[in-house]
């Protein structure tokens, strides 16, 4: 209906216009002037005869105006009667309405084009200064002829219309092909709407046909008028079916999509119709709330039910563990749990219920209890199945419903025989323990077992090179493991498993870590909490250095490259007053930079830079003349690393090599590929007193550079007995009396990198004990040793096992239970949403607010990955697949932390929640805390074999106006209901106007009655 606006006063008109109350006196003024000054030009025509005509003429168009706006302003009712009649027509409440008789009302939508009709009494002088010798008739016919063309152009303009009905019906049928539907409900629904397509096209209304399931899709339909409906007409040709409906997703069912896109096929100005051909059983939308939106529509919605399906079924509902409290703090390794299966089947039958479970090596029935013939009783049946879990982390249990040998099997859907549920168990602290020197690795290992740590020992060739092995164990410790051993992709995967997976890190010291084993500079520097720089309060050798570099042309490329690079790490490592040179050699020497003080470092780098590849190789022009240079030199140590990758003469090398051991030089070789003679390079390095180096690995160069300079000068080693300081008492060292602990016999000199956390310091400041956060995990360098060698006096101490259990359960992966008793996650699936929610809670009960939060969810249907942490499966899984999502989980109250997630998809989830301290400038801030969750979301509940929801359809019926139809008649009823339309008119009066012109341009070419005489 439409409302009637309040009284229309003569401003509105004037707003109409583009006039304002101000600018009134201004136009009427200009009106006047102009009408004085055409007054003016028809007597200076005419004469006093003329001048009275336009006079009247101007006065009238005037008056007319101003008499027509004031009508407008204050139309009197009968103008406005029609409204009220209007109905569903859409009709501007400034429109004139009025009756026509008994039935019709003619609309005046836009009346103040109306006011054009008071340009008519202008064409009175117009037409009396014609110059023509036409007739006064014919004149008179022009006048006339004018006068109506302003008139059908004004009524034109005004856009005039009358009030129609109609009864015209659209019916839009919605047919549900989701796999809840049989094809024996299908085909009743293509049988309605054959019915509904006959009586539409005798009726003359539109019916159009949406087939939906997860997504809806228009029917496009080529077959004949008298060709009836089938199911493959819905659904697709019985052997293409599944690749017919990849699009509509039949797996899930969407009515309110299916709703919405019928909206657009209803044609305009007809009653609308949407009719339902469904099970009401929707897994996706809500149907409810977009019935709201139809009934603002005027769609009016109802349903053909349909016949329940009597095709036998087989389910599993749930797999649940039996237990009273959360499943997180129920089950532990090795300990014995129960797990309860509810399965429905709709007739009673016999099948077989398998149970599986992920282990270590993938799938596998679970042992001891793997499988139960039941029989079925026709409605809920619960099974139940012992089992245990061997390993720490996330273990996924899949329960299986197949046949029984020899026995029938009535199943309608495949897809709901299964039910998945992961688990988390939690075992002892799991440890990889990499140690250098193998016959050393018992002493640390055997203390942490006693301490209920789970450590697994291997030597440095047993470290992995992918973040995806360490994610088994909770902390990684490396002990005396020199660079050269260690790969870039294994450093890769140490960061990543720190830094991405908050998996534990701790180096400890020895003559090969740190510095001293030629990290400088690696990618392991950048994580560890200290830098290599040693103090420089002790006093250190001098050093006179000698690098003598293979250029022959199997250098050419990378492999030279990276010799230079190491040439310019090794220039870098020295102190400022020590020595160097670099020699360069082919079949000869050429010094590239003679023997001078490290500090020149800039020259030194430019003159390597200098370095190409040519020539043969011949190790003993190299040699002297590195002995000449150091012969000449003073220094307290000097020394010779000669590389190559090639083979040369023997002849005079080792007795050079004698005479340069005499004169107190040491000379170490490395050799580079397999062309390398590595029987010369031994013999070379162990007559030299040095050591022989060897790696098919190019970049291993620079590596092999920084240990052997490190080796020579001992500079980082500080080979003395030193007590521990404590510089920050922390929680790890409660009840381990630290300040009884002996001393250590020698460590490595490293500086702490700020923000780091200093613990243990040796007597001269120099850091034993730092950690620091690297992303999620935590890294701790021990720059002392773990065996007998520098802490030989702590294998005996009775807190050296204690010491170390605690800064291993302190420095490992943690998940949320670790942290203290707040961060729980929960997940509450509502398909095909997921209601995620944390509750921070501090250790002193107190809300923990601010916090920025990313929630990420990761797949883990593949299978189970290892872990002994929930941390470690989660990650195995975002390696496999990455997370499937990543979003912000926003704070909605204090302390709490929720979000709802779209998951369309199916399968055993992990949900990971990183907590953040709040952004500064500089970045995002720093981890506090981390939450682990599990979801199960077993199959679509499309399969969950849901009796019809009467009740919905039923309440979209009502909220709609619609109705449950069992005829097709009850659909095109249009019962009291009707359509008011406006039918426009200004088309006609447009015709009208061209008919008209045409008439007037006939009237002033042709002469029809006689002539008049002029007067000039």
């Amino acid at each position: 209906m439409v409302e009637l606006p309040p009284t229309v006063d003569g401003m509105s008109v004037l707003r109409e216009l583009g006039l304002s109350s101000a600018q009134l006196p201004f136009a009427l003024a200009g009106y006047l002037g102009l009408s004085v000054l055409v007054s003016l030009l028809a007597y200076r025509r005419g004469g006093r005869r003329l001048l009275l005509l336009t006079a009247l003429s101007l006065l009238a168009a005037l008056g007319l105006f101003l008499g027509g706006a004031a009508l407008l302003s204050q139309p009197p009712a009968w103008l406005k009667s029609g409204l009220r009649l209007a109905g569903t027509a859409r009709v501007d409440p400034r429109a004139l309405a009025f009756g026509l008789g008994a039935s019709q009302v003619l609309v005046i939508e836009r009346p103040l084009a109306l006011l054009v009709l008071s340009l008519l009494p202008l064409l009175w002088p117009a037409l009396a200064t014609s110059l023509t010798d036409m007739s006064r008739t014919q004149l008179g016919a022009q006048l006339a002829v004018r006068s109506l063309l302003v008139l059908c152009v004004s009524l034109a303009l005004s856009q005039p219309a009358l009030l129609g009905d109609r009864t015209r019906v659209s019916t839009v049928a919605l047919v549900d092909v989701s796999h809840s539907i049989s094809d024996a409900q299908v085909a009743q629904a293509a049988a309605r709407i054959d019915e509904l397509r006959r009586l539409s096209r005798e009726r003359g209304d539109d019916l159009h046909v949406v087939t939906f399931a997860g997504r809806p899709g228009v029917l496009r339909d080529s077959r004949g008028a008298s060709e009836p409906t089938t199911v493959e007409t819905l659904r697709g040709p019985a052997g293409h079916r599944e690749a017919a409906q990849a699009w509509l997703r039949p797996d899930s069912s969407n009515l309110q999509a299916a709703l919405q896109l019928s909206y657009g096929l209803h044609a305009p100005d007809t009653l609308r119709r949407a009719v339902l051909f469904t099970d009401g059983n929707q897994t996706e939308g809500d149907v409810t709330s977009e019935a709201l939106s139809a009934r603002r529509r005027g769609v009016r919605v109802g349903y053909f039910p349909l016949a329940a399906e009597e095709a036998a079924e087989v389910l599993v509902r749930d797999l649940r563990l039996l237990s009273d409290t959360t499943e997180a703090t129920q089950i532990k390794v090795g300990a014995p749990f129960t797990l309860e299966g509810e399965i429905y089947s709709s007739v009673a039958q016999r099948v077989r219920a398998t149970l599986y479970q992920s282990g270590i090596s993938g799938e596998r029935e679970n042992p001891g209890d793997g499988h139960r013939d039941l029989d079925l009783l026709a409605g809920r049946n619960l099974v139940r199945f012992r089992s245990q879990i061997d390993s720490a982390g996330v273990t996924s249990y899949r329960l299986q419903l197949g046949a029984v040998p020899g026995a029938p099997f009535a199943d309608r859907f495949a897809s709901n025989n299964q039910a998945l549920l992961p688990l988390f168990a939690r075992g002892r602290p799991r440890i990889l323990y990499i140690e250098g020197e193998n016959a050393a690795k018992s002493y640390l290992a055997q203390a942490l077992t006693r301490e209920n740590i789970e450590v697994e020992t291997r030597g440095p060739y047993g470290l992995p090179s992918r973040a995806k092995d360490l994610l088994g164990f909770d902390l990684l410790l490396m002990s005396d493991v020199s660079a050269t051993l260690v790969s870039q992709a294994q450093m890769q995967a140490i960061e990543s498993y720190v830094r991405d997976f908050g998996g534990g890190f701790i180096m400890a010291g020895g003559e090969n870590s740190f510095g001293s084993g030629g990290y400088q500079g690696t990618q392991l520097e950048k994580v560890l909490p200290v830098r290599f720089e040693q103090e420089k309060k002790r006093d250190q050798p001098t050093l006179a250095l000698i690098l003598a570099i293979d250029r022959s042309g199997s250098m050419s490329g990378r492999k030279l490259e990276l010799a230079k690079d190491a040439a310019r790490a090794t220039a870098e490592m020295l102190g400022a007053d020590d020595l160097i040179g670099v020699v360069a050699f082919d079949s000869q020497a050429m010094p590239l930079v003679r023997l001078q003080r490290a500090q020149n470092r800039v020259r030194i780098s430019s003159d390597i830079a200098r370095l190409t590849a040519g020539g043969g190789t011949q190790l003993l022009p190299p040699l002297q003349e590195a002995y000449q240079q150091l012969a000449a030199a003073t220094a307290k140590i000097k020394h010779v690393i000669l590389l190559t990758d090639g083979q040369a003469e023997y002849q005079g090398i080792l007795e050079l090599v004698n005479q340069m051991v005499a004169q107190k030089i040491t000379v170490s070789t490395v050799g580079v590929g397999s062309g390398a003679d590595q029987t010369l390079l031994t013999a070379i390095a162990e007559n030299g007193g040095g050591r022989f180096y060897y790696t098919q690995d190019e970049s291993s160069i620079p590596k092999i550079f920084t240990k052997e300079t490190t080796q020579v000068a001992r500079s980082a080693l500080v080979e003395d007995r030193v007590r521990p300081v404590v510089a920050k008492f922390v929680e790890l060292l409660d009840g381990v009396g630290i300040e009884s602990a002996p001393a250590l016999r020698g460590y490595v000199s490293t500086k702490a990198k700020p923000m780091s956390e200093v613990i243990l310091v040796s007597p001269q400041g120099e850091p034993l004990l730092v950690r620091w956060r690297q992303g999620l995990g935590q890294v701790v360098a021990f720059t002392s040793d773990v065996k007998n060698r520098w802490a030989v006096d702590w294998l005996r101490w009775p807190g050296y096992a204690r010491f170390w259990a605690q800064l291993v359960r302190s420095s490992m992966r943690h998940d949320s239970k670790n942290r203290g008793p707040g961060y729980q996650l929960s997940a509450a699936a509502v398909p095909p949403y997921v209601q995620v929610r944390v509750d921070a809670i501090s250790s002193d009960d107190r809300f923990v607010s601010g916090l920025d939060t990313q929630l990420e969810i990761f797949d883990n249907s593949e299978g189970r990955a290892t872990g002994s942490a929930l941390g470690g499966a989660a990650a195995a899984s975002t390696l496999k697949q990455g997370p499937i999502l990543t979003l912000p989980l926003p704070q909605t109250a204090p302390g709490r932390y929720e979000t709802e997630v779209y998951l369309p998809r199916t399968g055993a989830f992990m949900l990971r929640a990183v907590h953040r301290g709040a952004s500064t400038p500089a970045g995002p801030g720093p981890v506090v805390a981390e939450s682990w969750g599990t979801l199960s979301l077993s199959y679509s509940r499309e399969y969950l074999a849901l009796p019809p929801d009467q009740d919905l359809l039923d309440r979209i019926a009502q909220a709609t106006f619609g109705a449950r139809y069992e005829r097709a008649e009850q659909v095109l009823s249009r019962g009291e209901e009707t359509l008011r339309y406006l039918r426009p008119l200004w088309l006609y009066l447009v015709g009208a106007a061209i008919a008209v012109l045409l008439l007037d341009v006939f009237l002033r070419r042709v002469r029809l009655f006689g002539y008049r005489r002029l007067t000039l």
